[in-house]
């Protein structure tokens, strides 16, 4: 039994011996690499992940995950942390305004998912930046294009521009300023071109880490395939569904929606989510069945899904 902090002051158990990790499709497919080698994993992954994703984003969480999340929400309020507001962590894929902009910018479409109304309502209300902008709109401190996951913890990375003090790392800057009772995270898409799992987990167990010190639930996502790496990025999702299994916390599996589309939900680089034909960012929140064909569109949509469970969960007066 090892106790670690999730608020300043605050502390929390964590048992190596008996969380029960479920068999996931990450999981699965880790296993598969064993037997069928890398050169025939993309045909594996279309038939193994070719199946409905409701299930992963609107079940309760286990009972463990459950009261943790509302010890870590009650303990973040306690200390400061804005129950209406999130932070986005990550990468372009965050940083590209077709990632929850148009959510803040009301070019929205919920199509059958009317349901997610008060969670867009419940973040729209808490205002994050002099400008007016809120949790969806907000360029984050911690997160640009081109980053790895050490990337949110190096100092030397910080934009003292936009308010970063010196010797603080982004990730640090972003929670200090927005004070945020959630956060948005996903690395791993550039970190698996040249970085052992071990590197990357070592950085995102810090990730992790810093953001429970500040009292702050994260919200891990896993990453989209890359055709020409598959196995590397099984491994890596299998990694961050390992550390939200040992930490208690929810798992953002969209490589598991996301491998249903078509060519994984990727664009033509094999690399980013693809975007409606227009590629006009505010296209990327209709969630119409036409446009749930397109990766940011899928990312849009679960992350609201997540956003609203853990809320709902944590918060007694979300309706």
């Amino acid at each position: 039994m090892r106790v670690h902090p999730t608020a300043r002051g605050h502390t929390t158990a964590r048992n190596h011996h008996t969380e029960i990790v479920p068999m996931t499709p990450s999981r699965l497919l880790s296993a598969l690499i064993l037997v069928l080698g890398a050169a025939t994993l993309l045909a594996a992954a279309a038939t193994v992940l070719a199946q409905p994703p409701s299930a992963v984003y609107v079940s309760p969480f286990a009972p463990a995950v459950t009261d943790n999340l509302r010890a870590l929400y009650s303990a973040g309020r306690a200390a400061g942390m804005r129950g209406g507001v999130f932070s986005k962590v990550g990468d372009s894929i965050t940083v590209n305004y077709a990632f929850m902009h148009p959510l803040g910018w009301g070019t929205f479409d919920l199509g059958a998912y009317t349901d997610l109304q008060p969670v867009i309502d419940h973040f729209h209300d808490a205002i994050t930046d002099a400008d007016g902008g809120t949790s969806f709109t907000r360029d984050s401190r911690a997160a640009d294009v081109g980053w790895s996951a050490w990337g949110a913890l190096e100092p030397a990375l910080g934009d003292p521009e936009a308010g970063c003090l010196e010797g603080e790392t982004p990730l640090d800057c972003e929670y200090r300023q927005a004070l945020p009772a959630f956060a948005l995270i996903m690395f791993g898409t550039n970190d698996a071109s040249y970085r052992s799992v071990a590197e990357f987990r070592a950085d995102m167990e810090r990730i992790v880490q810093t953001t429970l010190d500040w009292g702050i639930i994260p919200i891990l996502s896993t990453i989209p395939m890359r055709p020409e790496i598959p196995d590397v990025v099984v491994v890596y999702n299998a990694a961050i569904a390992e550390l939200t299994a040992d930490y208690r916390l929810p798992l953002w599996d969209y490589a598991y929606v996301m491998a249903s589309l078509p060519n994984f939900g990727l664009a033509r680089d094999n690399l980013h989510p693809s975007s409606p034909p227009s590629y006009r960012p505010q296209e990327a929140a209709i969630f119409t069945p036409e446009y749930l064909q397109y990766g940011y569109n899928v990312r849009n949509l679960t992350a609201l899904q997540l956003l609203d469970a853990v809320w709902r969960t944590v918060d007694p007066a979300a309706p």
